[in-house]
């Protein structure tokens, strides 16, 4: 299951995890996150230090934007 979501996030055909990204930060994406969030998942305080952005600020998006997306393939692919 690991290795069918990775190859999801990474293909991105309708590169919507792309595109979708925190507001004037696009190096800030779904695309990104949910590949840094996936087991070994990177602690959100490393990707806040990395990204020079607060951890509640990334997590928040996290759960708006990328979940529901990562939720949706999962449904869609009958994993959920």
């Amino acid at each position: 299951l690991l290795q069918e979501v990775k190859k999801w996030v990474e293909t991105d055909l309708k590169k919507d995890l792309h595109r979708t990204h925190l507001q004037n930060r696009p190096e800030i994406n779904c695309q990104i996150l949910i590949l840094k969030r996936l087991p070994p998942a990177t602690p959100w305080k490393i990707l806040a230090e990395e990204f020079k952005v607060s951890s509640g600020t990334l997590s928040s998006f996290y759960q708006r934007q990328c979940l529901p997306r990562l939720r949706e393939f999962g449904e869609s692919e009958g994993y959920l």
